[in-house]
């Protein structure tokens, strides 16, 4: 009977010790994965956000068109198409006034195909790592708006936020 009673003893202490174990072991984990305090609740802003576009957009577009949006897309982005459709139908649906360029990475002559409409007056700049570098682009698709005084206003992975800052006409 005490040999019983001291074996039940011996488990439970082994239960609780692999328990404690588990819990700092997920403690750990936990801390890699959970941002530091004082990003909690915000999205880090892109590095670019207010400040000078790095390529001057008349080099880049070769025109003299004031504001612009960049679209950034690669022909491997599952995502970039359903994306860039979804923000012409929103451009059209609430007619809004906005000069835009699609930058297709590594884009080919054949890929300006994928992105062809006949409603819609697209410029499409296939564009190299240079360029995708200079704008600290990590995912596509990706909406930069470039303003008149060549400073960048907006940066995101989607428009949306864009909407809210331009009036429907």
């Amino acid at each position: 009977m005490n040999s019983i009673f001291l074996l039940q003893i011996a488990l439970i202490l082994c239960t609780l010790l692999f328990t404690v174990g588990i819990i700092i072991y997920l403690k750990q984990q936990m801390q890699l994965i959970i941002l530091p305090n004082e990003h909690i609740g915000q999205k880090l802003a892109h590095p670019l956000l207010e400040q000078p576009s790095p390529i001057q957009m008349h080099d880049l577009l070769q025109t003299n068109s004031k504001q612009q949006l960049l679209i950034f897309t690669d022909t491997a982005c599952p995502h970039c198409i359903p994306s860039l459709e979804q923000f012409l139908e929103t451009k059209k649906q609430r007619k809004l006034n906005i000069s835009f360029s699609i930058l297709l990475k590594n884009g080919q002559k054949e890929d300006q195909e994928l992105y062809r409409d006949n409603q819609t007056n697209m410029r499409i700049i296939p564009v190299g790592e240079q360029i995708i570098d200079a704008f600290q682009i990590q995912e596509f698709p990706y909406y930069i708006m470039v303003e008149d005084d060549e400073t960048i206003s907006y940066a995101a992975p989607f428009p949306d936020g864009l909407y809210s800052r331009r009036p429907a006409n």
